[in-house]
């Protein structure tokens, strides 16, 4: 029987590849001993989309890794089955960059209706397997002190597990202005630790670790180290320039 002697949270990757791996060696990441947790949004913003959802489906597939579904996993499902209606919306939120890391060709300023229509038949077909790792993403996980989720839980619910679906990777005032009523900490990603205690690094609340970086604004990837010691962080600088919020 495997034991596991730790737990690695990382969350917010946002196509942030190098920084990924980098981070992967930083903490000495070996799956044998180590369970790897991923809480979402692998894609939009960072240049290398495509890169960092091979690699984390071969993480899962592989390795044993367990990775969430975030906003921008569902958002690129939406904006496939409705390019004509979420494009303007999915730019906006940095899917252009996902659509450039996939297809090479695409032009940012082709503003036509046929062309995003083309685009997201592509998605569909040349690159089924990864929209269908995508949409097979489980929304919560959870251990013996732990609760992972991508955006938070519904702090109200006496059952956290009956958080919709939509909360589980949108949620953010309801869940941080307050306090939930669960006995374990929930850790998740989402929102920037800087909007939530001024720094990028890890933050830790009551009951609640924020882990997200904003790598893919320019600021750092972090992992959150889970084991009988107690908690230790790590992360790695982002290699793209501060875009701002």
């Amino acid at each position: 029987m495997i034991h596991i002697k730790r737990t690695l949270v990382i969350s917010d990757i946002h196509g942030c590849y190098n920084e990924f791996k980098k981070l992967l060696g930083k903490v000495k990441y070996n799956s044998v001993n180590d369970q790897l947790i991923l809480l979402g949004d692998y894609i939009d913003r960072g240049k290398d989309s495509k890169k960092v959802v091979e690699f984390v489906k071969e993480l899962v597939e592989v390795y044993g890794a367990i990775a969430l579904r975030g906003n921008h996993d569902q958002m690129v499902q939406d904006w496939i089955r409705k390019p004509a209606k979420l494009t303007e919306w999915y730019f906006r939120n940095g899917g252009f960059e996902t659509i450039k890391s996939y297809i090479p060709t695409a032009e940012e300023d082709v503003w036509y209706l046929d062309t995003y229509v083309k685009w997201a038949n592509m998605f569909w077909t040349e690159f089924n397997e990864h929209t269908e790792f995508l949409s097979s993403l489980p929304y919560y996980h959870e251990d013996d002190k732990h609760i992972y989720v991508h955006a938070g839980i519904n702090p109200m619910l006496q059952d956290w597990k009956q958080t919709s679906r939509e909360e589980f990777i949108w949620i953010r005032d309801e869940f941080l202005d307050g306090d939930h009523k669960q006995n374990k900490t929930v850790v998740h990603g989402h929102t920037p630790c800087l909007h939530l205690h001024d720094t990028e690094d890890i933050y830790f609340g009551d009951k609640k670790i924020g882990v997200d970086g904003a790598c893919a604004y320019g600021f750092q990837l972090n992992c959150l180290e889970i084991s009988g010691e107690g908690y230790k962080t790590y992360f790695v600088e982002s290699n793209k320039e501060g875009i701002g919020w």
